[in-house]
């Protein structure tokens, strides 16, 4: 029998999953490495782990194979927005800087001023923020000489498998989530690379998605318990391909992530942009383009109300229970801006603060973890409606993610965002999207159960909604006010 293995690159771990000859799930095998903050607003990690990380994970699945098997083909997904700079050799001159690494947003907020900022995004798709390599390029232009002394500047898979393929390409998903690329003919934008003074043969060779590589040499497949001849595909970014993994393929799906931070993605036909800039739109194959916004502040948000409440106790998903069980909607008039990480969407400001507003001596720990819930799910909404307003009315939201696991925080999802949640049958969303994205003709993914919207509660819910987009503009109106005093 024949296998095939989806390798998922995330910011926490690297998850390889083995699949058979009908998508089903045979084994999985997940290396975590450490992020490094070695100063605020700097977000790092060693790619020399990630590297090893990935290598552990496909050995630990090719250990189980049975014997007289093999694997024809291993396809990769990874997190987007990451940068770093090697040399000649291709050893690293800088660690990983992460998605969330924010140390460029003075950089973006003096372009916005200065630039027309909507213009690069009309031509990359990728919203202008501190996320994007862009952003890391300009920071990197102006307060260092890493332009000048590189050999290459890269993102993780590209690292990955220059080492693995002896070659530097970039997928045309990861690409397109630069900041420098231009999604209208597919290359990389001369004017934007212009500006930054970056000659383009420091960057990798943009190739289609599903572009097949071979192992540099035939000690490095054995190494990995591969055959020489098992191919490698270059795969596509983890958000476009949770999409295809959870099925959220056709007109007016949406797809639904809420992990460390959280996104909504539709598939459309074309490239499809928001005239102010505040939805990305970014390649997933010929003919599917995957526009959606991800947000900062997530699962995150409930891991800081942890330490927060209960330090180390890890108790904030055992209380969540009692705590919307003993709290009614809208928290007693406490309303949470959940941007304590900065923001992407709906409002792209890096700079941005999380608030609680409305806070009293009646309020207790209960009141505030249904108000960070709330204001997470809040602003997803806001997301959810922006897309509509772009790709057309929602008819199915597919649920992925670590929050899936408290049906408390499940249901108050669907509540809030007043649609049902259909939860796909494979966890393993972006690793399956990796594997059917070489395989176009299995694109048909099994939903499991549904999570159906209480739309009495929606509607109470639609009212708090309102209140909360309300303050949440007269609170960034004043902090934009705020800084032009600074």
């Amino acid at each position: 029998m024949h296998y095939r293995i989806g390798v998922d690159i995330g910011t926490t771990s690297t998850k390889a999953v083995l699949f058979d000859d009908k998508n089903r799930i045979q084994a999985i095998a997940n290396e975590g490495y450490p992020t490094l903050r070695p100063a605020p607003d700097k977000s790092e990690q060693n790619p020399r782990q990630i590297l090893e990380a990935v290598k552990k994970a496909i050995k630990q699945l090719t250990a189980q194979l049975p014997k007289g098997d093999y694997v024809s083909f291993l396809s990769f997904s990874s997190a987007m927005h990451a940068l770093m700079a090697v040399d000649e050799t291709g050893e690293p001159l800088t660690n990983m800087w992460l998605w969330s690494d924010n140390r460029a947003h003075k950089k973006i907020d003096s372009l916005k001023k200065e630039e027309n900022w909507l213009s690069y995004y009309l031509k990359t798709g990728t919203p202008v923020h501190a996320m994007s390599p862009f952003a890391k390029l300009l920071w990197m232009k102006e307060e260092t000489n890493l332009l000048e002394i590189a050999h290459k500047l890269i993102g993780i898979k590209e690292y990955l498998f220059y080492n693995f393929t002896g070659h530097y390409a970039i997928d045309y998903s990861i690409a397109s989530a630069t900041g420098l690329f231009n999604i209208h003919n597919l290359t990389w934008d001369t004017e934007i690379l212009a500006q930054l003074k970056l000659n383009p043969c420091k960057l990798s060779e943009p190739v289609d998605v599903t572009t097949s590589f071979s192992f540099k040499s035939e000690q490095l497949s054995e190494e990995l318990g591969l055959s020489s001849d098992t191919k490698l595909i270059i795969g596509a970014s983890d958000g476009c391909l949770a999409n295809l993994g959870t099925g959220a393929n056709a007109i007016g799906e949406v797809a639904l992530t809420i992990g460390t931070s959280g996104a909504l993605r539709m598939t459309l036909e074309k490239p499809y942009l928001d005239p102010e800039g505040r939805t990305f739109c970014y390649y997933l194959a010929p003919g599917k383009w995957v526009v959606g916004g991800a947000v900062n502040n997530g699962g995150n948000v409930v891991e800081w109300l942890n330490t927060l409440l209960f330090e180390q106790e890890k108790r904030v998903y055992e209380e969540l229970p009692t705590a919307l069980c003993k709290t009614e909607i809208g928290a007693a008039g406490l309303l949470f801006i959940p941007y304590i990480n900065g923001e992407r969407a709906p409002i792209w400001d890096g700079s941005a603060r999380g608030t609680f507003y409305g806070l009293s001596a009646f309020h207790t720990k209960h009141h505030l973890m249904r108000a960070a819930l709330e204001g997470i799910l809040y602003n997803l909404k806001e997301v959810l409606s922006i897309l509509e307003g772009i790709g057309g009315k929602t008819r199915a939201v597919k649920a992925s993610g670590g929050f899936l696991a408290s049906e408390d925080w499940a249901q108050l999802t669907a509540d809030i965002l007043g649609y049902p949640l259909m939860i796909s049958d494979s966890p393993e969303s972006s690793s399956l999207g990796a594997v059917l994205l070489v395989e176009a003709s299995a694109l048909e993914v099994e939903t499991g159960s549904v999570i159906e919207s209480n739309l009495v509660n929606h509607e109470n819910y639609l009212t708090v909604y309102k209140k909360y987009l309300h303050f949440r503009d007269a609170l960034h109106l004043l902090e934009h006010q705020y800084k032009a005093l600074a």
